[in-house]
């Protein structure tokens, strides 16, 4: 399942789903500027010899950025410090940053500094499954569920399928619940559309 068919739409009364030809062909950064993928950011941090953060959280397809600051370091995967050769870059004043698309099946990727490692410079990428969401009608509001992910969610709501400019949404419980009602967006104008997204939070 493409990324795309995450996003639903809610339309004078109707829920859409993106399917076929709907495609988000690129990544941005950081965060939220385009549906899917996105890109997360984690910091060579020179000062500490840490990765920051250390453990990372992303859907399938999503990115992972590894950013320097200082000093000469890599990330290199595999279990600390023996390397498994699915990626190995350095991080330093000349490549100042290094970004891999996480295709593999839910799975956790440990990496590691190799200069560091054994200083405890170690990290991990935790790759979810797609989030599935669903969008109903409840009597004038919105109602979202969804399954899968990482466990920690946000949620967005768009009039525009690119989430150009998008409100974040909160449910009562925090961001561990999988469910939202939305009361707050009312019914799109005739003619115009909310694009719902549910994303692990980062």
């Amino acid at each position: 399942m493409r990324r795309a068919e995450r996003v639903l739409i809610l339309m004078s009364g109707f829920c859409l789903s993106l399917t076929g030809a709907a495609s988000f062909a690129f990544a941005v950064d950081p965060g939220v500027d385009i549906a899917a993928p996105r890109v997360a950011i984690t910091t060579a941090d020179g000062a500490t010899l840490r990765f920051v953060p250390a453990n990372v959280v992303v859907e399938q397809g999503d990115y992972v950025r590894w950013n320097w600051t200082a000093g000469m370091h890599t990330t290199t995967s595999g279990v600390p410090c023996v390397a498994d050769m699915l990626w190995s870059s350095p991080l330093n004043a000349t490549t100042t940053q290094f970004t891999r698309q996480f295709l593999e099946v839910p799975s956790v990727r440990r990496f590691f500094c190799s200069p560091h490692c054994t200083l405890g410079m170690t990290g991990q990428v935790t790759v979810s499954d797609v989030i599935q969401l669903t969008v109903t009608d409840a009597g004038g509001a919105t109602q979202l569920a969804w399954a899968g992910g990482g466990g920690l969610y946000r949620v967005f709501r768009s009039d525009s399928p690119l989430f150009g400019t998008s409100t974040v949404l909160t449910a009562a419980g925090g961001t561990n619940q999988t469910s939202f009602l939305d009361q707050t967006g009312g019914s799109p104008a005739m003619g115009r559309a909310f694009f719902y997204l549910v994303m692990n939070q980062f």
